[in-house]
């Protein structure tokens, strides 16, 4: 079990802050291509995309993914943060870029099997083997949601925020008024309230039962796939709802 949010702290933004200790010490072990098919068979709204691990299916993918502009995300598939940020040693900036699909298959011969370094890979980087092509969401704003394992509370502790898209430690320090803590009672699972109250504390205004229905989603899978930690960041916001823009996950080494 991660040792996250030990002590009550008088300062709800230095505590959400602890919660970062998790994304330096956590070992991701799926990639997001594998994340957001895991949350698909929770009905959990995600882009949709497709995995590639040759050349031969970048343009294809491309093709049935592009958005009304001809536009496709393509995203290098590593087990660490910073991507979008990092270098490849061939010198490509960028982990992750969007493009015209029609430029997929050359971005991708500058990124498959290439080296991408980032803050959280060290110096030699990492291999990358897949690339994931996801469709360009149309996003009205972005918020942070993530579960972690509280054990001041011996269980689940959701953390909210109606502002995402960057780090919890800039929420904490910059929005510390709009993170919500809900800690949950593992025995009982999550409540419709507990739920509701989420939403809204995500800042979701309309179709509320449905933004409680996406978090109790993820609450379900949390609890069922032994996670340690799920986060989702940014959690956005699009004409039909909340969708899960990018995710992390992390399991009890103990998990079947």
């Amino acid at each position: 079990m991660l040792n996250v949010l030990r002590r009550s702290t008088s300062s709800l933004g230095s505590q959400v802050a602890k919660a970062t200790q998790l994304q330096q010490k956590r070992f991701l072990n799926v990639h997001e291509y594998q994340g957001a098919e895991l949350m698909r068979q929770y009905g959990i709204n995600v882009p949709p995309g497709i995995a590639v691990k040759s050349l031969s299916e970048v343009e294809s993918a491309a093709r049935e993914l592009a958005d009304d502009k001809g536009e496709v995300v393509i995203k290098s598939q590593i087990l660490a943060g910073g991507r979008g940020l990092g270098t490849f040693t061939n010198g490509l900036k960028g982990g992750v870029h969007v493009i015209k699909a029609s430029e997929a298959k050359a971005m991708a011969e500058k990124m498959l099997n290439g080296t991408l370094v980032t803050k959280q890979t060290g110096a030699k980087g990492k291999p990358v083997n897949t690339l994931y092509l996801a469709q360009k969401m149309k996003l009205k704003r972005e918020m942070y949601f993530a579960i972690l394992l509280d054990r001041s509370s011996a269980g689940p502790l959701i953390i909210a925020c109606s502002e995402g898209g960057t780090s919890i430690e800039d929420l904490a320090e910059k929005y510390p008024e709009k993170i919500v803590k809900v800690p949950v009672n593992i025995i009982q699972g999550i409540t419709d309230d507990q739920a509701t109250q989420v939403a809204k504390g995500l800042g979701v205004v309309e179709k509320v039962d449905e933004a409680a229905k996406q978090i109790k989603g993820l609450y379900k899978l949390f609890c069922e796939r032994d996670c340690t930690m799920v986060e989702v960041n940014p959690l956005a916001e699009d004409d039909k709802g909340l969708i899960a823009a990018d995710a992390k996950l992390g399991f009890d080494d103990n998990a079947a």
